[in-house]
This record gives structure tokens, C-alpha cells and sequence, in this order.
């Protein structure tokens, strides 16, 4: 009877085992099914990987501040995309090539005599369509305090397979 009693709770074991099993599985593929994939930068030809340099100086021209960032947000990939297709004077292009691969290599430069204290966490590149002006990437960094009188440079590097 003791035998008896032991095998039933073995055979028991094995069948919540066996559950459990085919509910991991199922889990596991729910979560493949459900959760978002990224893109990943290889995956499209256009996308944009964008660097940021941002140096800080007194009405001195001493160095302040200096920082570099990538955290960097595309709120509009196919609007950034059209103001990097323009030529203007304001872009500097160039070509590189990577083992079998081009890329376009594109600098901008800003920059801003601040007229007010403040700190700032956060650069924009933005384009004008002439009627409204659409913040198309965001750089968030450590910040920098700034006082009136100082000099902001930014220097954003951004860089995209060529066509």
C-alpha cells in the first residue's frame, strides 16, 4: 500500500513537471510573438547613427565645459533623412569606406552666444519648412551650466550608408 501511495505521488510529479514544461514553451513563445523587435541600425539603409561634441566657453574664450554623447533620440527618421539630403552650406559631406561598405559622413556645426543663465541637459537638431520648425533628434547628456556671455559649440557627426 506504502508502494502504492509513493508511485502515485511519483506519477503525479512527472505530470506537473510535464505541465510545467509545456507552459515555459508556451510562455516563451508568446513572448517572441508579443514583445517588439527593434531596428537594429543594419537594417534599413537610410537610418542615422548620430555623435555629439559639445564644448562650453567663457567671454574669455577659456574652456568651460566639454562633452561628448550618443544618447541620442530620432524623433522622425524620414524628416532627418530629407534635411540630410539637401545640400547647404551648413552640412560638411564626405564618403568613407568600411571593408565593402560606404558611408556618408556628415557634420554640422551650432552655435549659440547664451544671453541668460541657465543649465542645459539637452541639444536639438531641428529643420524648417518654412511654416513650422519639427525637433527631428534629441541629445540628452550630463548637462553644462552656462552664464550670459558664454559660447555653446555643438558638434554633431552623423553618419549613414551611402547610396
Amino acid at each position: 500500500m506504502l508502494f502504492y501511495i509513493h508511485e502515485k505521488l511519483f506519477s503525479l510529479e512527472i505530470v506537473f513537471l510535464d505541465i510545467l514544461r509545456i507552459s515555459l514553451v508556451i510562455l516563451v513563445l508568446a513572448l517572441i510573438v508579443l514583445v517588439p523587435i527593434e531596428r537594429s541600425y543594419a537594417q534599413t539603409p537610410r537610418d542615422v547613427s548620430i555623435y555629439l561634441q559639445i564644448q562650453v566657453r567663457d567671454s574669455n574664450g577659456a574652456l568651460v565645459s566639454y562633452m561628448e554623447t550618443h544618447r541620442i533620440t530620432i524623433t522622425d527618421m524620414a524628416k532627418l533623412n530629407l534635411l540630410l539630403d539637401q545640400k547647404s552650406p551648413i552640412f560638411e559631406k564626405s564618403i568613407i569606406t568600411s571593408g565593402d561598405q560606404k558611408f556618408e559622413v556628415i557634420k554640422a556645426t551650432d552655435m549659440e552666444t547664451i544671453s541668460s543663465g541657465t543649465i542645459v541637459s539637452q541639444n536639438m537638431m531641428s529643420g524648417t519648412n518654412g511654416q513650422y520648425t519639427i525637433v527631428l533628434a534629441v541629445a540628452d547628456h550630463d548637462g553644462y551650466p552656462v552664464v550670459p556671455g558664454d559660447k555653446v559649440t555643438a558638434y554633431w557627426t552623423l553618419v549613414r550608408a551611402a547610396l
